[in-house]
């Protein structure tokens, strides 16, 4: 092949490659990232406004009390429930789930020993045993078993049979949502919270000294939710407002940015804020 000839070649191949970026930008369920990003700028007004009123001591954001019914009542359930189900969809979207959960489940390991570290040194009160991290590894771990069953059963992964499992699956944390108050204060240990249980009140959560806490009753549940949404109404692994008006896109791209990055950003958002606001009381910004 002649030197032009091979230069023509690799210009084509560069504008096939470009041109496949193109159609993946514009396919992208953009709607996905733009949910789970607004979910996320909830997390970090929060973790922020408990910062400045516990630990710097600023009698603001009185709306975050723990007897606050609107805040833990709704708002916090809400958008948590939107980024759990966000999850569950996007599990429609990667055709290998199983590394997705290892990866996420090293990262909440590491997560876990970092922050029980910091706490033993600090004493800060940041210990994290099982939140949302290490539901949605537990999640993405069972959506991938069950997806190489229904591939190798039926060689698709939309069948009748693994809808209807699915629908099952819901229906049982539908039951045992509100079957567990029931036993809440029967077990004599703290760590039933991660099934979602209350302990006995001589055993409260509170003695393990957590930042927080999630648990798989009926959290679960919402994520498999979200997997059953992204069987159903995401087969094309395509957004559903293809004709969305570029405004619209300009003003939500920021916070569709943060969707993307939610990982990195909930590992390094706490320090980061910590730093800016210690370095702002340094400088007498704030006391």
């Amino acid at each position: 092949m002649s030197d032009d000839a091979h230069a023509i070649s690799k210009d084509t191949d560069r504008s096939d490659k470009r041109a496949l970026r193109l159609l993946k930008r514009k396919n992208r369920a953009f709607e996905l990232d733009l949910l789970r990003g607004l979910a996320m700028c909830v997390m970090l007004w929060m973790h922020t406004a408990w910062d400045l009123r516990y630990i710097f001591g600023y009698n603001i954001f009185s709306c975050i009390e723990p007897d606050n019914k609107i805040f833990w009542g709704f708002v916090h359930p809400f958008f948590l429930s939107v980024f759990v189900v966000v999850s569950g969809i996007c599990c429609q979207f990667s055709k290998n789930n199983f590394k997705r959960a290892l990866k996420l489940g090293i990262i909440a390991i590491l997560f876990t020993i970092g922050t029980v570290t910091i706490d033993h040194f600090l004493d800060m009160g940041c210990t994290v045993y099982f939140n949302v991290l290490h539901l949605l590894t537990i999640g993405m771990f069972l959506f991938a078993i069950f997806d190489h069953v229904e591939q190798k059963k039926t060689e698709t992964r939309d069948s009748r049979g693994g809808t209807m499992f699915l629908l099952l699956v819901l229906l049982v944390f539908f039951i045992l949502t509100h079957a567990l108050p029931y036993y809440d204060g029967m077990f004599k240990t703290p760590w039933v919270f991660i099934v979602g249980l209350e302990p006995d009140p001589a055993y409260s959560t509170a003695s393990l000294h957590m930042a927080d806490q999630i648990g798989i009753v009926p959290w679960l549940g919402m994520f498999f939710f979200g997997v059953l949404i992204g069987r159903m109404a995401y087969k094309e692994k395509k957004t559903f407002f293809p004709g969305a008006p570029k405004a619209v896109r300009a003003i939500s791209s920021p916070i569709e940015w943060i969707g993307r990055h939610s990982l990195i950003i909930y590992l390094v958002h706490q320090p980061l804020t910590m730093g800016i606001l210690k370095g702002l009381q340094f400088l007498g910004v704030i006391k």
